[in-house]
């Protein structure tokens, strides 16, 4: 077996940064004035009613300097134009910087925290956790490469790895000395993962210092009724849009929360104003129209439906609604047609939970050991969806650990249709090639990987045995020599350095 535990580190970091299922509570996320290239496009308006002090990028560049140092100096020209790449929202452009820099200063920790958001932004979510978890290893004590690889996990419903992610921050006044930008994004991990006391106290410490801000109520408010405390969450919601009208979001989860007390008429006139301040939301409009249906005003109802249907046809309970509003207009062609419609789609829902819960089975088999019922967990995955990567990412793995690449190939033939730009894919490949004594292949997706993750021990030691394997001792010796540089506890790595000496 060539480097057998390898894959598995940068797999088991990969499968914590797969995309998750769709949250089935309101989103919390706050609006963050200086970053708002963390939050993915569907997120990033939820609060867009707050205004920020000063314009984004001049923000972003002050914060962000403020940034750790490494233990040594480092110039920081390519990292300030990395930066204001970011500022700009030119998320692959500030990329290529980051591992520019990276090539000469492997070490520093800035540049793998900077990609992370990059990456994450970009929606390359499996690559910015493992860029984030570089940043961790290499500068464990910065509080914001934890809260920003928390989020990711939280974002991505990990709460296991939030959990152990944000442990340090358990000490007594930690969340205290955080900046509030960083305070706002533990908010939202918190309440990601349910951990509601802890997102009450944090909303509590941002309220001392900024306590006329109309997120807090709205927060509360998310967090009480999610709790079922619908009084306190009614309260906060109308002190939300007491301080900020226009906030759309708040409006509606009063109306939602009026809907549930069976107070029609004032949850209408709640969702009335979210739909007028946002006009384009399906959400708001999906919850106004089913109002409006339990308040026997059916025709007002279907052009509400119709718009939510329109700008997202995929979702369930819209096409519920509307297949109610039709067929209470005795249209029953149109509400059979949505009706059979929403039950194809909870189908596919049922299915896609179905399927998560046989990877976590898998990867629990894995933990334990039982690799044969972990492979047959993970091939039934991929017999019932031939897109799930993760599942194809396991599978290749545990058959390169074999050395059989013969099987391993159709899954990362798959991976890399599916993600040419994956770092795990990518390791993979080489080693794939590498098995196959096809060096020149195997060389050139490793040293794809080397352009973002250089730290990497595991990784140069591939690299010196592929170049081993092209009669490149040199390059295979500087390899070696880098890979034992960056883990010395790895007898394997100093052996086969050795064995190079031995040849020259």
């Amino acid at each position: 077996m060539v480097d057998g535990t390898v894959c598995t580190g940068m797999q088991r970091e990969a499968k914590r940064a797969k995309k998750a299922k769709r949250a089935k509570r309101p989103e919390i996320l706050p609006f963050l004035p200086f970053l708002p290239f963390l939050l993915p496009a569907s997120l990033s308006l939820l609060f867009a009613f707050l205004f920020p002090v000063l314009p984004a990028p001049a923000l972003l560049v002050g914060q962000v300097a403020a940034q750790p140092q490494s233990a040594q100096s480092q110039p920081d020209e390519d990292l300030d134009k990395g930066r204001k790449l970011l500022a700009e929202g030119r998320f692959i452009e500030a990329l290529a910087i980051f591992n520019r820099y990276k090539q000469a200063y492997p070490a520093d920790a800035r540049a793998y925290f900077h990609a992370g958001m990059a990456l994450a932004e970009a929606g390359r979510l499996n690559d910015a956790a493992l860029e984030l978890n570089e940043a961790v290893r290499l500068d464990p004590q910065r509080p914001e490469h934890l809260i920003l690889q928390a989020s990711v996990f939280a974002r991505l419903k990990q709460k296991s790895h939030v959990n152990d992610t944000l442990a340090v921050f358990q000490k007594g006044g930690e969340v205290e000395r955080l900046d509030a930008s960083w305070l706002w994004l533990l908010v939202d991990a918190f309440y990601r993962v349910e951990r509601f006391d802890d997102t009450l106290h944090a909303l509590d410490l941002l309220e001392k210092r900024f306590p006329d801000d109309p997120r807090l109520d709205l927060n509360r408010g998310q967090v009480y009724a999610i709790q079922s405390q619908f009084e306190q969450a009614q309260e906060s919601f109308r002190k939300s849009i007491a301080k900020h009208p226009e906030n759309a979001r708040a409006h509606f989860e009063l109306g939602k929360l009026l809907y549930q007390s069976n107070d029609l008429p004032a949850a209408k006139k709640a969702l009335l104003e979210a739909v007028r301040l946002e006009k384009n939301n399906p959400q708001y409009l999906q919850k106004l129209g089913a109002v409006c249906l339990a308040l026997q005003e059916v025709d007002e109802a279907v052009p509400y439906l119709e718009r939510a249907a329109a700008l997202d046809p995929n979702s369930p309970q819209i096409n519920y609604s509307l297949g109610q509003a039709w067929q209470r207009k005795g249209e029953r062609r149109k509400a059979a047609e949505l009706i059979k419609k929403f039950q194809e789609l909870k189908r596919r829902e049922e299915q896609a939970e179905e399927l998560e819960r046989t990877l976590a089975r898998g990867e629990r088999m894995l933990d334990e050991g039982k690799d044969r019922e972990a492979r047959a967990a993970f091939e039934q995955i991929v017999q019932a969806d031939p897109n799930n990567w993760t599942a194809h990412g396991y599978l290749a793995e545990m058959f390169l650990a074999d050395e059989d690449w013969r099987n391993a190939w159709p899954h990362l033939a798959k991976m890399e249709e599916m993600d040419a730009e994956s770092v795990v894919g990518n390791y993979l490949m080489a080693r794939h090639w590498y098995l196959r004594k096809e060096f020149e292949r195997a060389r050139g997706y490793a040293e794809r990987v080397k352009q973002s993750r250089p730290a990497h021990a595991e990784l140069r030691n591939l690299l010196g045995q592929i170049y081993l394997g092209l009669g490149q001792l040199e390059k295979a010796g500087r390899e070696f020599e880098e890979a034992m540089r960056l883990a010395p506890e790895r007898a394997d790595f100093r052996e086969n350095l050795q064995k190079l000496k031995s040849i020259k």
